[in-house]
């Protein structure tokens, strides 16, 4: 019995060293200054570097998939009718005239004639009905650059400029992605959702970035890419099944030869007064995911959960090395959250929630061995099952 204890004891002290590691070299991906802070404003953009030749940005068709009506959606929608860019479109989709959306698409319509387009009606091509909407917007669409961007994100004037002069930089580039942050929680769910954005999951996509040499996938929250491009990969179609659909489209571009570039500019999430019922079946969701997505990186990722290991120390072999680690961890992590604030917030205020950082540990932590015990999700309103390629299985 005392031999499985001091190897436990062996295996936990491990884990907590490889944790304390992972959180400096995070830290250090953060404050890289490659990083960029998402907090440039608009004149910057505008005398950022410009490519040898001049070219004029072209013409994009935001395409905004829809399916019920979200918090603050109308102000939402509207942030990408107000953009300062030349020639682009709007295009909201939705699956019928009885969604909950429908009437708030008519009123953004109404505030931005010319430049809105309400799309009805869809085939389903699969499980993901997001990837159905997308494909008939897709198809509607005018341009061959497009946006794609979900229901909750906020942006200001600049956002459109910015991607598209990103993408523009190079011609290889195939795919143009942005992080999010929730800068201002109105509820005990979106609090720890926004702590989960902070400090997990914008440092993992920046260590991703600097082990693998840049990103192979997308992030929902904003994706620019070419509908020609795209299609060579299979397009649409080929992803209908998948839940991670935002994923796919970069995985498969990255695949083809294309670079993926992570945008410096930072998608707001309007996060309305989420339970934290909700916020923990979010999570789920996300790491069943990531784990059908990235199988050897999400077992990697096991080795995050740094405040985890150290307080199984302190409980099982207390004494001041135990303990000293554990303070270690929370300063450490919570260094990370002020770095983040610091570079891709920007509200003061925001530092206030790092208190709960323990508490957010720990249910991340029990969150991803939970995730190892099934493969159901919880999807506006469906229940699915995740296959190991990362496929969508509804549960009838």
């Amino acid at each position: 019995m005392r031999m499985v204890f001091e190897a436990l004891h062996a295996v936990f002290f491990a884990l907590a060293a490889g944790g304390g590691f992972y959180t400096l070299f995070s830290l250090f991906c953060v404050l890289s200054p490659k990083a960029g802070t998402g907090k440039e404003k608009t004149k910057d953009r505008k005398q950022a570097k410009q490519p040898e030749f001049f070219r004029p940005l072209p013409p994009v068709s935001i395409l905004k998939p829809l399916r019920g009506a979200d918090y603050n959606l109308k102000e939402n929608l509207s942030s990408f009718c107000r953009q300062d860019y030349s020639d682009y479109e709007v295009i909201l989709g939705l699956r019928g005239a009885e969604d909950p959306a429908f009437g708030i698409a008519q009123e953004v319509k109404r505030m931005f004639p010319g430049r809105v387009r309400i799309i009805t009606g869809h085939e389903d091509l699969g499980a993901n009905m997001k990837v159905s909407n997308l494909y008939r917007l897709s198809q509607s669409a005018k341009y061959d650059l497009v946006a794609v961007s979900d229901s909750d994100m906020l942006v200001d004037r600049g956002y459109l400029e910015t991607i598209v002069s990103e993408y523009m930089e190079k011609e290889n580039t195939g795919l143009v992605t942005s992080l999010y942050r929730i800068s201002r929680p109105v509820s005990a769910g979106a609090v720890f959702e926004s702590l989960n954005i902070a400090v997990d999951f914008i440092p993992s996509v920046l260590v991703a970035s600097v082990v693998e040499r840049g990103i192979s996938f997308g992030l929902g929250a904003s994706m620019l890419f070419s509908r020609k491009r795209f299609e060579e990969t299979g397009g649409f179609r080929a992803i209908a099944d998948y839940l991670a659909d935002d994923y796919q489209v970069g995985h498969r571009l990255s695949a083809m030869g294309h670079e993926v570039v992570l945008s410096k500019y930072i998608m707001e999430d309007v996060e309305g007064p989420m339970r934290f019922l909700a916020h923990l079946r979010h999570q789920l969701r996300w790491a069943r995911t990531y784990r059908a997505s990235r199988p050897k990186g999400y077992i990697g990722y096991g080795i995050t959960h740094f405040f985890a290991y150290c307080l199984f120390l302190s409980v099982l072999w207390p004494g001041p090395l135990a303990f000293s680690a554990l303070a270690l961890a929370f300063f450490l992590r919570s260094a990370v959250g002020i770095a983040v604030n610091r570079r891709f917030i920007g509200r003061a205020g925001w530092n206030r929630w790092l208190f709960l950082l323990p508490v957010k540990d720990m249910l991340s932590f029990g969150v991803w061995l939970l995730s190892f015990a099934g493969r159901k999700v919880a999807w506006r309103g469906d229940i699915y099952t995740v296959t190991g390629t990362g496929e969508l299985r509804r549960v009838i």
